[in-house]
């Protein structure tokens, strides 16, 4: 992948935060020593391997990891695993545990979790930060999510993908105007809003988020201050919707014009058939 002038400026000025905290009580017993997104996966990987092996291929190289939950074993495997960087070259890759600085409770929530480390992000000072969840199965460039971020004017672009409704309940769920500007968003709707042109299919959110760096930091700070759950999709998102510029970014295949594979692995079903559905695509599996 040869990346434009351009889109390297881009890169450069991006922090990416991955949330990596999750207790995975519904993996359980695969949770039992370890924390979600450390569980193995494919054999020698782990769960978290995806978004990395994402930020590797996409060139996001500034990368922020929040642990929480028995971090031990994937604090060891990014060590381990991922000292691959250059430090000397604005490179980098830490996990940062809860260190009680903005609160005296661990993460609360997905926003709590960035809101608690909002002195790294002043610190590193990018223009734009890109929230991964680090516990999806999906392989993506985020260069292009990028561009389209910056392209739009948008002051948060939120990834989706086309989802069956019938499975979406555990989702957010997007509504979109004909420019790809949100206009609803519903997380965990127990009956889902289908897509227009198809009954039988949703806009869902990947989890996957793009901010202008001032708006994220102020949406934190309000949010805060709230009576909230402190979450990007029940809280952040729905609330930016009227006032700012928020816009979907369709993960679909530029070609066959059909969504691309994610997953959320969030249950010991859907774990499984994760694993099943790469193998039979490649036996030998290789991220």
């Amino acid at each position: 992948m040869k990346i434009r002038p351009r889109t390297s400026t881009i890169i450069q000025d991006t922090l990416t935060v991955i949330l990596a905290g999750g207790q995975g009580e519904r993996l359980y017993p695969l949770t039992k020593h370890r924390a979600k997104p450390a569980v193995p996966f494919g054999g020698i990987y782990r769960i978290i391997d995806f978004a990395l092996s994402n930020c590797l291929n996409s060139y996001v190289k500034r990368i922020c990891i929040l642990t929480q939950y028995k971090s031990d074993s994937l604090d060891r495997h990014i060590r381990l695993g991922w000292n691959i960087f250059h430090y000397d070259r604005g490179e980098f890759i830490f996990t940062i545990p809860p260190q009680l600085r903005a609160s005296e409770k661990w993460y609360q929530g997905t926003a709590d979790a960035v809101y608690q480390n909002i002195y790294t992000i002043e610190r590193e000072n990018p223009e734009y930060v890109l929230i991964l969840c680090g516990d999806h199965i999906y392989k993506m460039d985020y260069s292009e999510l990028l561009e389209s971020h910056v392209a739009s004017g948008a002051d948060v672009t939120v990834s989706t993908t086309e989802f069956p409704r019938e499975a979406a309940s555990h989702l957010g769920v997007l509504q979109i105007d004909e420019n790809q500007r949100i206009i609803g968003f519903d997380e965990k709707p127990k009956d889902p809003k289908p897509m227009p042109h198809n009954p039988d299919l949703v806009l869902a959110s990947m989890g996957i988020y793009v901010f202008k760096t001032p708006v994220l930091i102020r949406a934190l700070l309000e949010d805060a201050e709230a009576d909230t759950s402190h979450d990007f999709g029940r809280n952040i998102i729905p609330n930016l919707i009227g006032d700012k510029r928020v816009f979907a970014f369709n993960f679909k295949d530029r070609n066959q014009k059909e969504a691309k594979y994610w997953r959320d692995v969030g249950t010991l079903d859907a774990y499984f058939d994760a694993n099943m559905d790469l193998i039979a695509v490649d036996p030998q599996f290789n991220l």
